[in-house]
């Protein structure tokens, strides 16, 4: 399958007004990337990129946001604070996933048609070394602690464990159905969400034994509720956000959107979750306290992946 076919609650105590903030949101359709103010709710800026952005990641600053275009092989440099392209590199395959080092010396690019992690400098987007992983890796996600990478390896149906020091592929785990979308911001766990299999698969990740949650039609976007024992999940088909009690093993909580809910990110400072609905073209800020939809953010078309920077 293709990359493009592939792209196809309890009260949490959070108080207080929304920080300002800033989310980005990169829209396939029409090849942009939104800025938006979290505050005021609004489009503050449009930047115009290559075609067919896939998937974006943050320097740890906050400073530059890097955005992967796998239908011509591009990287794209997008300064944030000026809201300018600042460099482009043609650095092969199809890039798709990717994640930024927490110490900020490296990129790290899932080749979706040739099955390898690429390493890229980030100040020269030159490519620096190649990894073999399993069949279309998707989405990426590093741990906190900056020492393992995590590829969802759609077509294999597993997650590939690569140590990053040595950049090399320490073990696959077997997980369920074309897991797609990642989150290892957990101390403990990895979630990833299986869109074939509608499930989500819960890797521990000091044994990688697999725990699956099931209920989904297609689950698409997964995001860890900081600090609390919750799992966010966005249901493509179901047009749904659901809401799992980790503890529990099961969803608690379903929140009907519609428009394709895609990504999903958490802002665990002001208790508020961002859901890119890809075929409404909005960008929807839910409560978590309540579990209500608080807005709903006109945007570019086709919103499919988000960055938010607090």
């Amino acid at each position: 399958m293709s990359w493009r076919a592939a792209l196809a609650i309890l009260a949490l105590g959070w108080s207080g007004p929304a920080a300002a903030g800033t989310l980005l949101a990169v829209c396939q359709g029409a090849a942009e990337v939104d800025v938006i103010d979290t505050a005021a709710r609004t489009v503050s800026a449009r930047v115009k990129v290559d075609k067919v952005p896939a998937g974006i990641t943050l320097s740890p600053d906050g400073a530059s946001a890097f955005i992967t275009h796998p239908d011509i092989g591009l990287l794209t440099h997008l300064d944030v604070k000026t809201r300018t392209v600042v460099a482009t590199a043609r650095i092969g395959g199809q890039p798709f996933g990717i994640a930024a080092a927490p110490d900020g010396e490296a990129l790290y690019v899932g080749d979706w048609s040739g099955d390898r992690i690429l390493r890229v400098d980030p100040r020269t987007l030159a490519v620096t070394g190649t990894l073999a992983v399993g069949r279309a890796p998707a989405h990426l996600a590093i741990d906190p602690e900056g020492r393992t990478l995590y590829s969802a390896d759609r077509e294999s149906d597993a997650v590939s464990v690569i140590a990053l020091s040595a950049f090399t592929r320490m073990t696959s785990i077997p997980v369920g159905r074309a897991p797609y979308a990642l989150d290892a911001t957990s101390p403990t766990r990895v979630a990833a969400a299986d869109v074939r299999g509608g499930d989500v698969a819960l890797i521990t990740k000091s044994n990688h034994e697999v725990t699956r949650i099931g209920g989904m039609k297609m689950p698409y976007g997964v995001a860890f509720v900081p600090g609390r024992d919750l799992l966010l999940v966005t249901d493509q088909q179901g047009g749904t956000l659901d809401l799992i009690d980790l503890s529990a093993g099961t969803i608690t909580k379903r929140l009907r959107l519609g428009g394709s809910p895609e990504s999903v990110l958490v802002d665990g400072t002001t208790g508020r979750a961002y859901v890119a609905e890809w075929f409404a073209n909005r960008v929807t800020v839910v409560t978590l306290d309540d579990f209500t939809i608080a807005a709903r953010i006109p945007v570019c078309d086709g919103p499919r992946v988000m960055a938010l920077i607090p």
